[in-house]
């Protein structure tokens, strides 16, 4: 049995430590985190012994210490990953107690409807990132298969390392830049973005293990064998976001479908973005020079292909089918998967493509509202009315492909 040696390392304080208290908020902008990405409730230097271990099937906010050691667990090893030093500036979900540890108030924040868990921001280097890998999938999924009550829904799936800050909300930022004191009251640094004063809250300027990311469980054992659904021909509507249908071509197995699959539907999502960048129907607008970058680099799959992955953690599955066919050589199967894509996440899409296509995008080149207003989705919040209007993937929007989909 592997014993961990968990290595806390130095956290610096850049808040007083008097302690903090928010002013109500007015409406105002509104930042979400992508629903997989959470803080860490305490920050180390090796996160191993939580890998593979199973979220609980609930709302409630989670960090690693509530997450599960099943039997089926011993199935899900993991891999190291170099990140390259790539930096990133994102939203997370923190628990009430993972939020206090790094000294964010614990009044909610209704710019950024926060309750029983907050968003935080976070401006990191990525020098590494552990990645759960079933080496057997086929033992996982009988492992669950045998007894479902072991599998839940989700399990931690990657664990985030690197060096960097936290920060919180501290309100809109009208009014907040002209005084250039903290609207909390605490003495950290402001920073202003997204419509939003930022204070920071803590930095990590040794690489440490700060956050994880959840991975859907393809293999709960109550899997749909057959017989899709109707989404599979007419997708939801929603006024919150954009359904799409990902496909695979028949695949010798099952995980190969699933894979394939997801990496269509995402691909599906990078070409409805240059669809909208053209039409100006997105809930954001690009400067017509970035477009027309953008638009010229549509066409190269290899493009579409990274820039597939690079959103993989902003589009969510709701709904898999796999259908098994038999062929002299033996069955063979195509997977459906019904994937949401938020239109909160339409900006950071924008840059997963703009990264792919080696492109800069500055942050003046993008801003909110749409060049032209799109008339309102009919179906308010994110409801199961199947619409036939949907766009179903065909052809060139989100050919097929036999690459296995990627993670972050």
């Amino acid at each position: 049995m592997r014993t961990a040696m968990l290595l806390t390392l130095p956290l610096v304080l850049a808040a007083s430590c008097t302690p903090k208290t928010q002013a109500p908020e007015g409406v105002g902008p509104t930042v979400v985190a992508p629903q997989n990405l959470f803080l860490r409730n305490a920050f180390d230097a090796d996160p191993t012994m939580y890998l593979g271990r199973f979220v609980p099937d609930s709302d409630e906010p989670i960090d690693e210490s509530s997450a599960m050691q099943l039997p089926c667990s011993q199935h899900i090893s993991y891999r190291k990953i170099d990140g390259g030093g790539v930096v990133y500036d994102e939203m997370f979900n923190a628990s009430t107690e993972a939020a206090a540890r790094v000294g964010v108030p614990l009044i909610a924040n209704a710019s950024i409807g926060a309750s029983a868990s907050q968003v935080v921001r976070v401006r990191y280097e990525l020098t590494d990132k552990l990645v759960a890998d079933i080496q057997d999938p086929a033992a996982f999924e009988a492992c669950c298969s045998r007894a479902p009550d072991q599998c839940t829904e989700r399990f931690i799936g990657e664990f985030i390392g690197g060096t960097g800050s936290v920060f919180y909300s501290s309100g809109q930022s009208a009014g907040a830049k002209g005084s250039g004191v903290s609207p909390s009251g605490g003495s950290g640094d402001l920073e202003f973005r997204h419509g939003m004063a930022w204070q920071r809250s803590i930095e990590f300027p040794r690489p440490i293990y700060f956050a994880f990311k959840t991975s859907r469980n393809q293999f709960t054992g109550q899997q749909v064998e057959g017989g899709c659904g109707p989404w599979t021909n007419a997708p939801p509507r929603s006024s919150q976001g954009r359904y799409f249908v990902g496909i695979s071509m028949p695949m010798p197995t099952q995980m190969e479908a699933r894979d394939t699959a997801l990496r269509n539907g995402r691909e599906q999502v990078i070409r409805y973005i240059a669809e909208g960048i053209d039409s100006g129907s997105l809930s954001v607008r690009v400067t017509q020079g970035l477009s027309n970058a953008l638009q010229t680099q549509v066409e190269d799959a290899r493009v579409v292909e990274t820039a597939a992955s690079g959103v993989a953690r902003l589009v969510g599955d709701e709904a898999w089918c796999v259908e098994p066919t038999a062929t002299p050589g033996g069955n063979v199967y195509v997977a459906k998967v019904l994937m949401f894509f938020p239109r909160a996440q339409e900006e950071a899409a924008i840059r997963a493509f703009a990264d792919a296509a080696g492109i800069e995008a500055p942050e003046n080149e993008i801003e909110r509202g749409p060049r032209n207003e799109a008339p309102p989705d009919p179906t308010p919040g994110r409801d199961r009315t199947p619409s036939e209007t949907s766009p179903q993937p065909s052809g060139d929007r989100g050919g097929r492909t036999t690459t296995r989909g990627g993670g972050r």
